[in-house]
């Protein structure tokens, strides 16, 4: 029995010898410069960065959920969607950046830069000679693979892949107050925008968090696409029994003359008045695990009150 009893203790210290000398002991890991594979390449990143600069808000908000104040983050308008306003308080708002503000940053003296592939890959060469700079792809519907990076990132990695498995226990009370409800639910999630009516598909942020959920979809929606506009002779193609609408900044006319038209009077969800107003920094602004935080309550305030 005393030999048994050893050998058992002989093998969890190997075990967790191994533990941390796989990496998985996140103490040790930012104590050096780690390697970060990212859709640009890779880049050896300080092990826990303290002048971060994120040019997405799906990177300020993954940074601002594991603890990291951004030195500067840059935002479509120099404006933080409303879900982020309180967190984000003492980061330094700027414009999208362009080719004329690589220098700017360079001056800002960053450790790190989080950015998007899809949107910054032409500076990409040029912020790398400034600090390391980690792109993700798309955004949207991989926030969650882009929350695990920025945190590697970040040196956060234990914090990002908490918040992912509180998000599961959240998304998971949620269906379970749906209870046999929500495959009989067709959601649709729509914004009215100054070019016209868009649909979210399922290759979006918010087709995740539906998905997640478990929430059927007009399917016109239900299709492999991040989202498209409608035109006003397929306006019934959005219909459902919520419709979660957005406005676009500066789209207020486009909405007034939207309700107006007899394609949208004529939707089940408008006639049976399900349709809930949602913000668009929290749906429409490329992902984050606080912007599918708040986007669950979202629904789950639509759903309580039909």
């Amino acid at each position: 029995m005393r030999r048994f009893t050893l050998i058992a203790l002989a093998t969890l210290a190997a075990s967790a010898a191994g533990c941390q000398e796989s990496g998985f002991d996140e103490r040790r890991e930012t104590e050096r410069p780690l390697k970060v594979q990212h859709a640009l390449g890779e880049s050896k990143v300080p092990g826990q960065a303290k002048r971060a600069i994120t040019l997405t808000v799906d990177a300020l908000d993954d940074a601002l959920a594991v603890g990291v104040r951004p030195l500067r983050a840059a935002v479509r308008g120099g404006r933080v969607p409303a879900y982020l306003r309180s967190r984000a308080r003492g980061v330094q708002i700027v414009p999208p950046v362009t080719e004329l503000d690589v220098e700017a940053i360079d001056a800002a003296q960053p450790d790190l830069i989080l950015a998007s592939a899809a949107h910054q890959s032409h500076l990409y060469n040029r912020l790398r000679r400034i600090a390391p700079t980690v792109m993700t792809e798309n955004g949207g519907v991989e926030w969650k693979l882009d929350l695990r990076l920025h945190g590697e990132a970040l040196g956060r990695t234990n914090d990002a892949e908490d918040l992912l498995t509180d998000y599961d226990r959240r998304a998971a009370r949620v269906r379970r107050e749906l209870g046999s409800e929500p495959r009989r639910t067709e959601v649709s999630v729509v914004q009215v925008t100054r070019r016209g009516l868009r649909a979210a598909g399922l290759a979006s942020f918010p087709g995740s968090v539906l998905g997640d959920l478990d929430l059927s979809r007009p399917p016109a929606q239900d299709r492999p696409r991040p989202s498209e506009i409608v035109p006003p002779e397929r306006m019934s193609s959005v219909d459902g029994d919520l419709l979660l609408v957005s406005v676009a900044r500066g789209a207020g006319e486009a909405l007034r003359r939207l309700e107006a038209t007899p394609e949208w009077r004529r939707l089940r969800a408008v006639r049976a008045r399900r349709v809930a107003r949602v913000e668009g920094g929290t749906w429409w602004s490329g992902g984050g695990i606080l912007a599918a935080r708040a986007a669950l309550r979202d629904i789950e305030r639509a759903l309580d009150r039909r």
